[in-house]
């Protein structure tokens, strides 16, 4: 047997080694791939659970930021008015 008749089984031999391995890690990247995608599943269920939470906040905010603007409103027309009443009195 010579070197020319041996390396073809060598060869046949790697590649069938090589397609084993390959083979373990596709199904090793395909088992990864799976528990990512129950973590992400059991992520957007907890942030969905939030969402509730951060409509009620954005709903208090909004009422309170209306307040606010409806009492800054009628200070300054109140100054507004002071105001013009005394220019108007100068003049």
């Amino acid at each position: 047997m010579t070197f020319a008749d041996t390396l073809p089984i060598i060869i046949n031999v790697l590649l069938i080694i090589l397609l084993i391995v390959v083979i373990i890690l596709a199904i090793k990247c395909i088992i990864v791939v799976d528990k990512a995608d129950k973590i992400c599943d059991n992520v957007e269920k907890k942030v969905n659970t939030l969402n509730g939470l951060f409509e009620t906040i954005s709903f208090i905010d909004g009422k309170i930021s209306g307040l606010f603007s409806l009492a800054v409103g009628g200070l300054d027309g109140l100054f507004e008015r002071f105001f013009k009443k005394k220019e108007e009195d100068e003049e």
